[in-house]
């Protein structure tokens, strides 16, 4: 599918063409995307920190389609949240290739047990 098929059309209005309407529209879109990108950071620290509690899955993430470069004023924010990502991708790889580890582990136990597993027996000896 070209790209052209996710862009949204949207008419000017006459507020649009006063002056430095379209920068402050532009301003709010990258302001926009940037907060939804610092969300899925946020959600994936906060999975990395604690996997067992009951974390909400997010809206799957589409590509915005902004116009024009990035505003200046937001460079920084935007090379911040690049950061958080890039050490999150580490800590979540670390975890992926620890889980793999443990998974080999185990299957290498279930091959040398030939997959018995004796169930547990419990006695009351104070019966």
């Amino acid at each position: 599918m070209s790209t052209t098929a996710h862009r949204r059309v949207t008419r000017l209005t006459a507020d649009d063409l006063q002056p430095g309407a379209l920068d402050a529209r532009n301003h709010l879109h990258w302001e926009t995307a940037l907060d939804r990108l610092e969300l899925e950071v946020i959600y994936v620290e906060r999975l990395l920190v604690d996997p067992e509690s009951d974390h909400e899955a997010l809206d799957p993430w589409d590509e915005p389609q902004l116009a024009g470069p990035i505003p200046a004023d937001l460079v920084d924010r935007a090379i911040e949240i690049r950061q958080r990502q890039e050490r999150a991708e580490r800590a979540l790889s670390h975890v992926v290739d620890r889980t793999r580890r443990q998974h080999q582990f185990a299957a290498r136990v279930d091959r040398a047990t030939n997959g018995r597993s004796r169930p547990s027996l419990y006695l009351d000896i104070d019966a």
